[in-house]
């Protein structure tokens, strides 16, 4: 090994850039927040039903059941009552998201998991979206622009990321990194 290579692999140099990636990546987070959080809540709220969601999903280090079973249904496909278990993953980011945006309002949800049929009923819509496995969310957020709320889903760095300001909502999915702006 050269000396620079070894210089660099030194305690200090190990926790400098430990320190450096901390600071850099997760400027708006302590150390602390990374590690499990004991309790995870969600505030959801389906405007086609009228059917909503406020509590804690995650607790004990695992997802509750009847929370999950209760979100699955919130966030169905409201034309056929089809059913599909939401990614827990999504359900993060959507919790991250309100913690970030301290609101005490619910997301707005417009859209969750679609059927096939409803899929392709949807203008617009992708024929492999990551709405037909529970991947994907579209949704705004009382007293927010739709543009603060996809710039709040940017700042996680990964996932999909779409902004509809003129129609005031935006999508998130916990599929590939991708942004984009529709119409």
């Amino acid at each position: 090994m050269d000396q620079p290579a070894a210089a660099a692999l030194t305690r200090r140099g190990i926790f400098g850039l430990g320190a450096a990636v901390a600071v850099g990546v997760c400027n708006s987070r302590s150390a602390a927040a990374w590690e499990p959080a004991p309790e995870r809540t969600l505030r959801i709220y389906n405007c086609l039903t009228g059917e909503g969601f406020d509590g804690v999903y995650w607790a004990e280090g695992r997802p509750v059941a009847e929370a999950m079973a209760r979100i699955d249904w919130v966030l169905r496909d409201h034309r056929s009552d089809d059913c599909h278990r939401i990614d827990l993953a999504l359900l993060n980011r959507l919790s991250e998201m309100q913690e970030k945006l301290d609101s005490q309002h619910p997301f707005e949800v417009l859209s969750a998991f679609r059927s096939q049929e409803t899929n392709r009923r949807v203008k617009g819509a992708a024929t492999g979206s990551l709405h037909l496995q529970g991947r994907a969310v579209d949704l705004r957020l009382q007293g927010r622009r739709a543009v603060d709320l996809y710039r709040c889903a940017l700042s996680f760095g990964d996932g999909g990321a779409g902004c509809y300001a003129k129609r005031n909502f935006v999508h998130v999915d916990t599929g590939p990194t991708r942004r984009w702006m529709g119409a």
